[in-house]
Order: C-alpha cells, then sequence, then structure tokens
C-alpha cells in the first residue's frame, strides 16, 4: 500500500516528537502492508511555522534511519498546506512541497471552511499548475453528504483523499468520530474517493489503521476498488500521472 498522507517527520508539528518515536509508527505502517509514505507535515500559518530546513533535515534523519532498519519501505517529502494566501505565496515559490515534487499537492481547510471558499481554493491553486488533493474531505462540514458539491469539485479537476480510521466501523457507544465515519462512507458508495491514507501521528489515538480500511473497502467494494484507492491513484500522484 502507499500513503500519501502521514505525519512521521519528528520534532515538526503534532506528529512524532522523536526520532524513535517516528521510527516506531513507521514500522506500525510497515506491519500493516505499507510500503511507500509520503511525509506530509503541517504548514500552517500560525500553528505551525517550523522552518522547512527544519522539517527537510529531520525527514532526512528518519530516511537514513529507515534505510537502515526497513529497507525495502520508501519515504517521500510532501506537505499538508493548510489554504491561506500566505500558502498560496508559498507553494507559488517552491517553497513549501507539492507531493513528492509532482504537480500534485495536499491541501487543507478547517472543518468550517466555507464550500464557496473551497471553490476558490481549488480554482486559484489549479491556476499555479498544481493539481490540489482535498485532505480528509469527511472532515469539512460544507461537503457533509453533499455529493453534488464534491463532483463539481472534481470536475474543476481536484482530487480527494479520506483517512483510513474513518473507513472502520463505528463502535456502538463514545465513537467521537461516527460522524466523519458515515460521511467517508457517503462518499465511497457515490464513488468520489481518489485515495484512502492514514493522516497517522501516533501509536494512540492516531495509528495507521491501513490494513483494516483496505480489508473493509475490498469485502464492501470489492478488491478492484481497494486497490485504486490505496495503490494504484497513489502511485498515479507520485509517478506525477494523472487518475
Amino acid at each position: 500500500m502507499i500513503d500519501i498522507h502521514s505525519h512521521i517527520i519528528y520534532g515538526v508539528d503534532d506528529g512524532p516528537k522523536t526520532l524513535d518515536e517516528s521510527l516506531n509508527l513507521l514500522k506500525e505502517a510497515y506491519h500493516q502492508g505499507v510500503r511507500q509514505v509520503v511525509a506530509t507535515s503541517h504548514r500552517r500559518k500560525g500553528m505551525f511555522e517550523t522552518p522547512e530546513e527544519t522539517i527537510l533535515s529531520h525527514f532526512l534523519a528518519v530516511k537514513a534511519q529507515v534505510k537502515e532498519q526497513l529497507p525495502d519501505l520508501q519515504l517521500f517529502y510532501g506537505g499538508e498546506l493548510y489554504y491561506s494566501p500566505q500558502m498560496m505565496e508559498q507553494l507559488e515559490k517552491g517553497y513549501f512541497p507539492t507531493l513528492n515534487g509532482t504537480r500534485f499537492a495536499l491541501i487543507e481547510f478547517s472543518s468550517n471552511t466555507p464550500y464557496k471558499d473551497i471553490h476558490q481554493a481549488v480554482s486559484k491553486v489549479s491556476l499555479l499548475g498544481i493539481t490540489p488533493v482535498l485532505a480528509h474531505i469527511e472532515r469539512y462540514h460544507a461537503l457533509a453528504f453533499d455529493d453534488k458539491k464534491v463532483k463539481d469539485l472534481i470536475q474543476m479537476g481536484a482530487y480527494t483523499q479520506i483517512n483510513s480510521v474513518h473507513v472502520t466501523k463505528p463502535k456502538l457507544f463514545g465513537d467521537g468520530l461516527k460522524e466523519y465515519k458515515k460521511r467517508a462512507r457517503f462518499f465511497l458508495d457515490k464513488n468520489l474517493v481518489h485515495c484512502v491514507a492514514s493522516d497517522m501521528h501516533n501509536l494512540d489515538s492516531r495509528k495507521p489503521f491501513m490494513k483494516k480500511a483496505y480489508d473493509i473497502v475490498a469485502q464492501a467494494y470489492g478488491a478492484e476498488r481497494a486497490e485504486h484507492l490505496f495503490i494504484t491513484n497513489p502511485q498515479s500522484l507520485l509517478d506525477n500521472q494523472y487518475i
């Protein structure tokens, strides 16, 4: 499997705090069958403003250890870019990274971002010659259970991603993610998802869940659909090819 959305670089955002934590998180993903991971640390003004030089330095440290301990696990560089005018400026200048240096960028919004702002963002990012991959679309209230809006964004050229944990089945009681899980299933039912990725941060509350999500998708929608969402489509993005 290929994971295009992860927080596995230590000491740069709300992901791992140490190199060992980064490696343990990657080992768990590897154990679940993941063989390629894009490191997409947060870039968000006022919240996650670690210098790019620091993020890259820590990434290279993780990559060096992975080469020794998990030699057939490939790591790629990227970012989860929170949409703002400042982000657009940094993206246009090439200061903020796309996914593995491709024409595709992982773009994030707040859960309360209005639809018109998401629509405008897709348009503006596309004008840079960059295709936006909309991170965890199930978290945006403006898109909840609205297949028309998501179809419109896709027709504009955007791709969509949902989180693996939101593919897992809701718990009977006390599941704070139940609403997101319902939305994720709705988008899967409507065939509006291009990639499932982990958005993993740690081994406590935000684990990878990739194998469990893959198995659920394969059972509910067929092995071919699972292959596309977890392998074929992500591979196309990394190869700089349109899905």
